[in-house]
């Protein structure tokens, strides 16, 4: 994607943005959006990933977080808060798959998933919005997935978790309306992330298993992580002042039918 698609927009200019996940793929992604509409930007991720992507990208601040551990995730934002004084804008996008039906997932497994990718969110959402209330104002973005939407073999557990954040969504939404502030999520397919390369290399053909991937799509292709982050972008902005409790498939068509 061309490097320059943003037509000068400086739509978070000032704000301060905390992205988990921030160190790779999607996450990366709107980092990057965000940071070149203006916003100070956060990235949150698991130790040394954040800080190794700040090095090779001066701008950025680094926080090392396991999103599952709340001690953690009351310590980074108390940091960010302490530091910058306001959380703007939250975007949660840390996740994990696992691959298992119903029958073969273990507890521990379906455990994992959904203390990252369900409560994960939550806990950043519970611990963020307090600051958010009392400026009474702030946008959160959560990344759920086509899974939250439509079922697939073999994703138990990623199922549950993505389906869990699409319904979180709605609820905080909800509540948080009344005090100015919004939060919406994107479900997003196939895109072209680490986490989707790795179980395109786990897979016995794995360029096999990247064209039917990109076939299983309308369009014909796999997303950019560009495409997620400029929908997260808008839906963090200013433009988006009246929406909230939107969950936005970003998929290229795939939950049509």
């Amino acid at each position: 994607m061309s490097a320059a698609p943003f037509w000068g927009l400086k739509r978070f200019a000032g704000q301060t943005a905390v992205v988990t996940g921030g160190a790779s793929g999607i996450g990366w992604a709107v980092a990057t959006r965000l940071a070149a509409e203006g916003a100070d930007v956060w990235i949150a991720d698991l130790p040394g990933k954040a800080l190794a992507r700040s090095n090779a990208n001066p701008g950025f601040h680094p926080l090392d977080l396991d999103v599952s551990d709340e001690a953690q995730v009351i310590a980074v934002l108390a940091h960010v808060l302490a530091t910058n004084n306001r959380i703007d804008v939250l975007v949660n996008s840390a996740g994990i798959v696992h691959e298992g039906t119903a029958q073969e997932t273990t507890r521990a497994a379906w455990q994992r998933v959904l203390d990252v990718n369900l409560t994960g969110t939550f806990l950043l959402c519970r611990h963020a919005l307090p600051s958010m209330i009392e400026r009474r104002a702030g946008a959160i973005v959560n990344v759920a997935s086509d899974a939250a939407l439509v079922g697939q073999t073999g994703q138990a557990a990623y199922c549950a978790s993505k389906g869990g954040v699409t319904q979180f969504t709605r609820a905080a939404a909800l509540d948080a309306a009344p005090y100015g502030i919004r939060v919406n999520c994107v479900c997003p397919c196939f895109v072209d992330t680490p986490l989707l390369g790795a179980w395109v290399d786990s897979m016995a053909d794995p360029a096999l298993a990247r064209a039917q991937a990109a076939a299983t799509q309308p369009m014909g292709r796999i997303g950019r992580p560009e495409e997620v982050a400029a929908a997260i972008a808008f839906l963090a902005s200013p433009e988006a002042n009246f929406i909230t409790a939107v969950v936005l498939p970003v998929d290229g068509g795939a939950t049509v039918s």
